[in-house]
């Protein structure tokens, strides 16, 4: 695998070029980094510091959550936790004693062969700024994950209620950053998945938080309808697709179904 090849990495190598540069102008040279196993053996230190520090932006780490404290001298107090310079004690950068350490370098080759084997063999020329990085998936998460997924995991582990404090805990933490998609549909997607598991009170618990932060959407009162139905609520399945209707006249779907719910049955001689 060759990273001098502008195609490989090669956002990162552009985003990271001020700290290089910066870190060029710190003195003279300094010791060769041990133990690169993916990124080029002869890189210099300050090209792969500033890599490295692209890895933590991406992921919303520091240095310590892929590299392992250095030995402590001997006789020396116990130290803090590493914390990457931090505050935390030294790192020692060629250990591999981290799984996070040998998933990176997983990721990093699955990142180069995205970039320069499957977007090039699919015929499109991927330049520094449209390339693959972390960032495109991580968004600054360590471990990246949809906030359909993340409630969904929540309802499974511990019910409703947990889910409904998961969402506000991320919103209110990660709202106006690209790590969770806070848009008017991602809780009824996720209501949606509930519902169709048998879980109708926590696809209403989640529809109706939505309402907190969409009061005039539509979308979410055609959730409750369908969900209050397959729960036989009729009545509050026919004041969800008013309510949805008067959002939105012209919605045929909740038209369609409001008539047949409130269809008067034949009558029978």
């Amino acid at each position: 695998m060759n990273f001098r090849r502008p195609l490989m990495l090669a956002s990162v190598f552009v985003a990271a070029l001020p700290a290089v540069l910066a870190a060029q102008g710190r003195g003279g040279p300094q010791e060769p980094p041990k133990n690169l196993q993916v990124l080029p053996k002869d890189m210099p230190r300050q090209q792969v510091t500033a890599i490295m520090n692209n890895f933590t932006a991406a992921l919303g780490v520091n240095c310590a959550y892929c590299h392992a404290a250095a030995a402590a001298p001997a006789g020396a107090a116990p130290a803090a936790p590493a914390g990457g310079g931090r505050g935390g004690p030294p790192l020692d950068y060629s250990l591999d004693d981290k799984a996070q350490k040998k998933i990176a370098r997983e990721m990093m080759k699955m990142v180069t062969d995205v970039n320069g084997k499957y977007l090039a063999g699919a015929g499109l020329t991927m330049d520094a700024r449209n390339s693959v990085t972390c960032e495109t998936c991580h968004h600054g998460l360590a471990k990246p994950k949809t906030l359909r997924n993340a409630l969904g995991g929540a309802i499974d582990a511990k019910g409703a209620d947990s889910a409904v404090a998961l969402y506000r805990e991320l919103r209110t933490r990660y709202y106006g950053a690209a790590a969770y998609d806070f848009s008017e549909n991602s809780l009824v997607a996720a209501a949606t998945d509930a519902s169709r598991a048998n879980k109708s009170p926590a696809a209403l618990a989640l529809l109706k938080l939505n309402l907190e932060f969409y009061d005039k959407s539509a979308a979410t009162y055609s959730a409750i309808a369908n969900t209050s139905l397959a729960s036989n609520d009729t009545a509050s399945a026919i004041a969800a697709l008013k309510k949805a209707i008067e959002l939105q006249p012209n919605n045929q779907q909740a038209q369609g179904l409001l008539t047949r719910l409130t269809a008067k049955p034949p009558q029978t001689k």
